[in-house]
């Protein structure tokens, strides 16, 4: 019958384009990690139900509405249906297509994460060229365009044909027999379709662990369907945030949540610094994860500066990151409060003017606070977020930089530590002896396009850090020429690591350096306790001697008796990461499966990583309105 073959058509075109699209996401992505063939097939066919699912639920609509023709058998469907399948399959193919492309940076599939950063364009072209971002748009609105075509000319403009047949035959029996069995085969492909739905093909429910079937994380993504991912993920996060990761009992979240967490760490095991009130400088390295430090086991001459400035004071060799993105770890390290995979704090209008920082409590200690950052501080709501919490701003808008010093960023590395250093002893000078500051900085170098005003290293991506371990090292070593240095204490660390190399299942990803340096700090030493990036303000304020425990509940003191367990959390959209003592565990955020044990399955890392997730979203800074 010719509604009967008009859905199969449509679904096979859908289910068809479809897989032509996981084999060109592995295309275009086969540089992240080697595949065979064979592993390619397993996949698809892993991921074979989840793609059944999908087209089941798209389709399910048209066939309603086509059943409708049985009825009414001059029914114009294609005027009816064709506007649907334009839009939704116009849609369907566009965020495939963003997701084979956007997967080569992001290494994460495309959910609903990507539209907090939509309101940052700028962010996507200064880190693309103009011909690549054309072509790659081009390319998905075109054959967007095409697929959406076909479901409509497959689209017929009416149903009739059966009836006609039907009323030819009026003085047989097959008059009768005809619509009862369209009936029949309409209601049976209805329940299919409901059975697709929700459970897929071979007994297997469609939910994304049974797409999880590789060590490789690239096959593991290739198999969960984009669509049904992303329209998944857009109807978790459409949740309240106090609703979602409801993943153990509320009573048994809170006894995990206490015994990892302590409610007082104020007290200090181990003095690090001269003063009590020295000058303060935090130093934000973008993208600089532990695989470009050679001290910390990374590549061999990226970073020689940061290498022999760990030397000098005191280096922590086990720091983690908490997330995987700027503004995330810009809130960590300076509000002390850890990362969420669905929200970002900073863009987070609400949730600005709850937030703690360590801007904030300096000032009440008599500390002025200015943030200086190269580039527009309108990206990602970074000015929003420093002007809350407590800091002047400094970017490209106010720091005197000429049009030809400027590159796609802003203010290259080396511009603008030489307009900070001498904002810093304009500070200084303003301020007398008695009144102490607190700077704080990022950098921008270290982020694609890779284009610097140096060369030293072949690699061009090394050599985008080289040249940012260059302006910090030149800074410091002139900074350390000042009288400023006496009682200055320099924090330097990563905001996340890079996906060079990398892609986020892997732990290495969130490693990090960090160490203290300046006149202010009392003697050399290296530390292997792990320490996470949010930890870094209250063992900060716990050598000042500076009451962290109500403003920073998410910030531990390492130096505390009460630090008994260490451990990082770091997560990003689509996973979470645990650290401690005893090992690594990751999971899959919206699945639960738990992509990496390390050395070996551990049910207490997993209870305290569900624990943590789930406590953070029940106490989510957020204002009423």
């Amino acid at each position: 019958m010719k509604q009967t073959l008009y859905i199969l058509s449509l679904t096979t075109l859908l289910l068809v384009a479809t897989l032509i699209g996981k084999v060109e996401f592995l295309a275009y992505n086969r540089d992240i990690m080697f595949f065979s063939y064979e592993e390619m097939i397993q996949a698809i066919w892993h991921g074979l139900p989840l793609d059944i699912s999908t087209v089941a639920m798209t389709v399910l609509p048209v066939w309603l509405i086509t059943l409708l023709s049985l009825k009414w058998p001059s029914m114009p469907l294609r005027w009816i249906v064709g506007p649907y399948n334009a839009v939704v399959v116009f849609l369907m193919a566009c965020a495939t297509g963003a997701t084979i492309i956007m997967y080569e940076n992001w290494k994460f599939l495309l959910d609903a994460s990507i539209f907090s950063y939509m309101s940052s364009p700028g962010n996507a072209s200064a880190s693309a060229s103009v011909y690549y971002i054309v072509t790659r748009i081009g390319l998905i609105l075109l054959s967007s365009l095409l697929l959406s075509f076909l479901s409509v000319v497959i689209t017929p403009k009416r149903i009739e044909r059966n009836c006609e047949n039907a009323k030819r035959k009026s003085a047989s029996a097959k008059k009768h027999r005809s619509p009862l069995i369209a009936h029949r085969l309409s209601f049976y492909l209805i329940g299919l379709l409901l059975c697709l739905m929700s459970w897929g093909i071979n007994g297997k429910r469609a939910d994304e662990s049974c797409a999880f079937h590789s060590e490789k994380i690239l096959l593991n993504h290739a198999a969960i369907n984009p669509v049904g991912h992303l329209v998944r993920s857009m109807l978790y996060y459409s949740k309240p945030l106090g609703e979602q990761f409801r993943l153990m009992p509320q009573e048994e979240c809170d006894l995990a949540f206490a015994e990892i967490f302590p409610t007082d760490t104020e007290d200090i095991t181990d003095t690090l610094l001269r003063t009590k009130r020295p000058d303060i400088l935090t130093i934000q390295l973008e993208s600089m994860g532990a695989p470009f430090i050679e001290t910390l086991g990374g590549a061999k001459g990226v970073t020689p500066e940061l290498c022999q400035w760990m030397k000098r004071g005191v280096n922590f060799t086990n720091a983690w990151a908490t997330s995987f993105r700027t503004d995330r770890g810009t809130v960590s390290a300076l509000s002390g409060y850890i990362s969420y995979p669905t929200t970002s704090l900073m863009m987070t209008d609400s949730c600005l003017p709850l937030l703690p920082s360590l801007a904030k409590t300096l000032k009440e200690y008599g500390y002025s606070a200015d943030y200086m950052y190269g580039g527009n501080s309108n990206h990602m709501n970074k000015r929003k977020y420093m002007e809350a919490v407590g800091f002047r701003m400094w970017d490209i808008e106010n720091i005197d930089v000429a049009p030809e010093e400027r590159d796609v960023w802003g203010a290259n590395d080396s511009i603008a530590m030489n307009r900070m250093l001498g904002l810093i002893r304009r500070t200084k000078e303003e301020n007398g002896p008695d009144k102490p500051f607190f700077w704080a900085c990022q950098t921008i170098s270290s982020h694609e396009p890779w284009d610097v005003p140096y060369q030293r290293l072949d690699n061009k991506v090394h050599n985008a850090f080289a040249y940012t371990d260059h302006c910090v090292g030149q800074f410091l070593d002139s900074l350390s020429l000042t009288p400023i240095w006496d009682n200055l204490l320099v924090v330097v660390y990563a905001d996340h690591g890079h996906t060079y190399g990398l892609t986020f299942d892997k732990p290495e990803f969130f490693h990090m350096p960090l160490f203290f340096v300046g006149g202010a700090v009392s003697k050399v030493r290296t530390y292997d306790t792990i320490i996470a990036q949010n930890d870094m303000v209250a063992t900060i304020l716990s050598q000042m001697d500076i009451p962290h425990n109500m403003e920073f509940p998410w910030s531990r003191n390492i130096f505390s008796r009460n630090y008994t367990y260490p451990f990082a959390y770091c997560c990003y959209p689509a996973g979470a990461l645990w650290v401690d003592g005893s090992g690594k565990t990751m999971i899959d955020v919206q699945s639960g499966y738990i992509m990496a044990d390390e050395p070996g399955p551990s049910e207490e890392r997993l209870k305290n990583l569900r624990a943590v997730i789930q406590k953070s979203y029940d106490t989510i800074p957020q204002t009423e309105n």
